[in-house]
């Protein structure tokens, strides 16, 4: 079971947008399997640049016993 989507944070000027994935705990039991998740479902991070200000933040990740909650917010600096 794997559970994901995208969110727009800022819906009013819809500059920021949260991509969210949530896997079962047995199926990421340690820190490389997290990191090949990362790698295969999320873009690379990086700071504002280019004429828009584009962003993309590391992925937080969030574990309780029975899921992991990866996220990683992107979106435009204004």
């Amino acid at each position: 079971m794997r559970t994901h989507g995208m969110k727009v944070v800022d819906p009013t000027l819809e500059t920021e947008l949260l991509d969210w994935l949530i896997v079962p705990a047995r199926e990421c039991p340690d820190e490389t399997t997290e990191q090949r998740i990362v790698a295969s479902y999320f873009r690379i991070p990086h700071n504002s640049w280019g004429v828009l200000q584009a962003f993309v933040r590391p992925v937080q990740i969030r574990r309780s016993r029975r899921r992991v909650l990866f996220r990683q917010r992107s979106g435009i600096d204004l």
